[in-house]
């Protein structure tokens, strides 16, 4: 872990040394690590292009590049699967260990201009607004505000970012914590439980299936009808992940932007139910055969595992009381 500075002579030191660094690697180096960070993150090429907003064949290349600049097999895919090759392990680590030197040196030289005090970097997936387990009885505002009230001085930094990049954010030490959708935690990572998330399938007026009867969409004809894919699909029960995917040729980079498209009646889209209920242009939309497309899932306060910093341990005892 990267020690911060406590006067600013060492400071001047922490930036030469960085600075070095900074002058080594260039920024398509930097963005290759990038890539290839996400495409661990995500467990292969194909699920990593959601997050990137790229084509397979792009991040093919990226990944490609990236090892003949390295000169060794990073990762082996195929038939059996996407898995890191042991050099591809430990350069892994070390792109982790690089990334999160460059936001420390960032933070530090954003401290410089400051007084000083405690600072809490937050992302959050978007369309939280609406759902009603998080604001009711105050929800993440009254989280929130314990910490501004209870940490005089504290810098709260809220971002809003895909799941993927959260956790990388995460693991690279460029956020403290993160409020996403549930699933199996990334070595590093620990997560908290704060509420359950109800979603649907959902279509508009103008779409084949808005008057068609529930008893005759299948996961068969998902397949066969244009499906938004968005930072949420790589989350979806697998059967719809995969159903959903094979008619996901359009994309947006949030649910907002699913929901947007939804509403054109040219395209269906998995969306939150509480931000269809609670959003006045999505009220024509409606949700198609419930009994197969609907999925309930956790949203959950995710952290590196550890000994939280006094701020961050006052945010997950605020919003343990969400989950209750």
């Amino acid at each position: 872990m990267t020690q911060r500075a406590s006067s600013l002579d060492s400071r001047a030191l922490f930036a030469g040394d960085a600075a070095r660094h900074l002058a080594a690697v260039s920024d398509a180096e930097l963005r290759q690590l990038r890539v290839f960070c996400v495409v661990v993150a995500a467990g292969g090429f194909s699920p990593a292009t959601v997050e990137l907003q790229s084509d397979l064949s792009t991040v093919s290349r990226q990944f490609k590049e990236l090892e003949a600049r390295v000169g060794t097999r990073l990762a082996q895919r195929g038939r059996g699967g996407f898995a890191l090759t042991p050099a591809g392990e430990h350069f892994h680590q070390a792109a982790l260990q690089l990334l999160a030197s460059l936001q420390a040196f960032r933070d530090d030289v954003a401290e410089l201009a400051q007084r000083g005090g405690a600072t809490l970097r937050l992302g959050i997936v978007d369309a939280l607004l609406t759902a009603s387990s998080a604001i009711e009885d105050g929800g993440l505002p009254r989280a929130l505000a314990a910490c501004v009230d209870g940490v005089p001085g504290l810098s709260l930094q809220l971002v809003t970012l895909r799941p993927i990049e959260i956790e990388r954010r995460l693991l690279a030490g460029e956020l403290d914590a993160g409020i996403l959708a549930a699933h199996a935690p990334p070595a590093g990572l620990q997560h908290q439980r704060l509420f359950a998330e109800a979603s649907g399938l959902y279509v508009a007026p103008g779409h084949p299936w808005f008057h068609r009867p529930d008893d005759e969409l299948t996961l068969a004809e998902l397949e066969h009808i244009a499906c938004v894919v968005d930072p949420f699909s790589i989350d979806l029960p697998p059967p719809l992940r995969a159903a959903a995917l094979r008619g996901g040729h359009t994309r947006a980079d949030s649910i907002e932007g699913a929901a947007l498209l939804a509403s054109t009646g040219r395209f269906a889209a998995f969306l939150p139910d509480h931000l269809v209920a609670a959003t006045a242009p999505l009220s024509k939309l409606r949700s198609v055969n419930p009994t197969l497309f609907s999925y309930t899932q956790d949203i959950v306060l995710s952290s590196r595992r550890g000994n939280a910093d006094a701020t961050l341990r006052v945010l997950m005892r605020e919003l343990v009381l969400i989950g209750r």
